[in-house]
């Protein structure tokens, strides 16, 4: 599985509301960059754990968000299960 690496949140305008809203920015661990909404987060996701979501630079996988590069260093250097 992929990891993304929270790089820092924004305030950004609604263009349908017109009202300022927070994302959260993401470097893939493949160079690219993305962005959701930090609410979104907030609200499906649980805190206790790194979420993962389907991975929008592959038609297929997934990508485990996290806070820094801890959890990469842990990953790359266990030998995980594979599906």
């Amino acid at each position: 599985m992929k990891t993304a690496k929270f790089v820092k949140e924004l305030t950004v305008v609604d263009p349908d509301t017109n009202e300022d809203i927070l994302i959260s920015v993401y470097k893939h661990e493949n160079g690219g960059m993305f962005a959701m909404d930090s609410s979104w987060l907030d609200q499906c996701t649980d805190e206790d754990t790194y979420p993962i979501i389907p991975d929008m630079f592959e038609e297929t996988g997934e990508v485990m968000l996290v806070e820094d590069n801890q959890i990469s260093n842990f990953i790359g250097n266990v030998d995980l299960p594979q599906e």
